[in-house]
């Protein structure tokens, strides 16, 4: 069936990965509607091309569409054999779209991990690790189960100690599913690692595990459908587990289940930009999704980002390169906490370089003179480290403005004279320093050229056939004349639109 599938694939001349076809067949074996709104509905993709695919479906006898349109005999079952779907109890999955049925599945779910949840593993805050309440795991899990194509994916939790890979094999083994190989979990917290063997162990399934340093350089296999992340709260820490997570990620059908924590204005535009740059698609953003036990610095609550990959997607962090930078924030920004007990007034310090790190921890220790456990915030001190030991987010060494200039004059792009003559004029009122330049005419027409500046380079290659030129800026002190450059290139190319983005240069 898969070789049907890639022949459906070649007929179609379809540019989506062969998953698109997998997940339209199973939308037929398990929907109760195979019309055509439906399908487009559920899937995502225009309705030509689902009813191609219903077209070659019959064509290959894999399908009839004798007064309703079914699947046949081989259709099912390379389904069920090749997907995965043979043991999965089909009617108890559908009834899941009932609320009051999800609501007894998700009750029934929480029976069953209130234990395990309770004997979970101390947080590392050294790790930025706080649990995550069960009930956000059990919501994680059923949104992922609103994806019927859920029992054929791979899946990859960077980091787990929220323990939703084991929240989510327990649902599979509701319905069915326990034999599951799909679940992968990576953290760099060996205890952890060991709680989740042995409660999957406990319960007759199985998840992979596998301890893993994100900040080394790896061979990061590009094998996974579904990969969910909690990172540290560090805007380094962000960057590092999402480049990884695109190194693991299949395809650009892949989807990256980003939970972090909301932050000040300009941070969210550090986030989004960090999005924008790797070329992520933000499918949806569910807000303060995540709830927490003693995630003080997030306010307990964090959204709920769902990434898609795309085919131009890229980590920014290469996997054959090693991460240098600090990711915690007890790294970055290391304090020491105040507290005195209420009822003997003694006056104890947590936090950096202590042995009890969090509030949680000292109410569960006590007071270490009369071994109360109610406490009175006193205050806290930021630690200012040697400037040696000292990482930052980044060293930014320019800004690099790159532009668009759309619709423009094609006979000015065609002369060389001009061309020089409005770079070289906008480098003047733009208070460039130039130090020499260069400009030269192709054929039949283009003109490339290049203004060396004191503070680094402007630059532009003209294609007058299609209207367009493409120009660079590349500055290594504060620009104050961007609202001039950007009037002088549309005024001067007679431009009717442009495109311009800034991006921080550095390391």
């Amino acid at each position: 069936m898969n070789n049907i599938l890639r022949t459906i694939k070649s007929n179609m001349t379809l540019t989506q990965p062969i998953e698109v076809l997998e997940n339209l067949l199973i939308y037929l074996y398990l929907g109760n509607c195979s019309s055509n709104k439906f399908l487009s509905l559920k899937s995502g993709l225009p309705i030509p091309i689902i009813s191609a695919f219903k077209k070659e479906l019959i064509k290959f006898d894999f399908a009839d569409n004798k007064g309703t349109f079914k699947l046949k005999h081989e259709g099912i079952k390379h389904i069920k054999n090749k997907l995965g779907y043979e043991s999965v109890d089909i009617n108890k999955y559908n009834s899941l779209s009932l609320s009051e049925k999800q609501k007894e599945f998700e009750s029934e779910l929480t029976t069953l991990l209130e234990t395990i949840y309770h004997q979970r593993p101390q947080v590392n805050v050294m790790l930025d690790q706080a649990h995550a309440t069960l009930e956000t795991s059990i919501r994680r899990v059923m949104l992922l189960l609103k994806n019927p194509s859920i029992f054929k994916q791979k899946f990859l939790f960077l980091g787990d100690d929220d323990l939703t890979s084991l929240a989510l094999m327990m649902a599979f083994k509701k319905l069915g599913h326990h034999r599951s190989q799909n679940i992968f979990v990576k953290d760099i917290d060996q205890n952890l690692l060991e709680f989740i063997k042995y409660v999957s162990g406990q319960n007759d399934f199985f998840i992979n595990t596998e301890y893993i340093d994100l900040k080394q350089s790896n061979k990061y296999a590009k094998e996974f459908d579904i990969i969910l992340t909690d990172p540290p709260y560090t805007l380094s820490g962000l960057k590092l587990f999402l480049s990884r997570a695109i190194s693991y990620a299949k395809n650009d059908n892949s989807e990256i289940l980003l939970s972090f924590g909301q932050k000040k204005p300009v941070q969210n535009r550090e986030i989004q930009r960090l999005f924008h740059d790797q070329n992520l698609l933000i499918k949806n953003i569910h807000p303060q999704f995540n709830h927490y036990h003693g995630g003080s610095i997030i306010s307990n609550v964090s959204d709920l980002y769902v990434l898609s990959v795309t085919k131009n997607t890229y980590s920014t962090i290469p996997e054959n390169s090693s991460y240098s930078r600090k990711i915690y924030t007890g790294e970055l920004n290391p304090r020491m906490k105040f507290y005195q007990c209420k009822s003997c007034h003694n006056m104890m310090t947590i936090g950096y370089g202590k042995k009890i790190l969090t509030i949680e921890k000292l109410i569960e220790t006590g007071c270490n003179q009369c071994h109360e456990n109610k406490f009175q915030y006193r205050g806290q001190e930021k630690i200012n480290l040697p400037i040696q030991n000292k990482i930052f987010d980044t060293k930014q060494l320019g800004t690099h403005i790159v532009i668009e200039m759309k619709d423009c004059d094609s006979n000015k792009l065609k002369s060389i004279p001009i061309v020089e003559e409005i770079m070289l004029n906008i480098a003047r009122k733009c208070d460039l320093n130039i130090v020499n330049h260069h400009f030269h005419e192709f054929k039949p027409w283009g003109v490339s050229g290049v203004i060396i500046l004191a503070e680094s380079h402007f630059t532009i290659h003209t294609w007058p056939e299609y209207h367009y030129a493409a120009i660079d800026l590349f500055i290594c002190n504060n620009f104050k004349h961007k609202n001039i450059l950007m009037t002088q290139l549309t005024t001067q190319l007679d431009s009717q639109e442009y495109e311009c983005k800034i991006l921080q240069r550095g390391f």
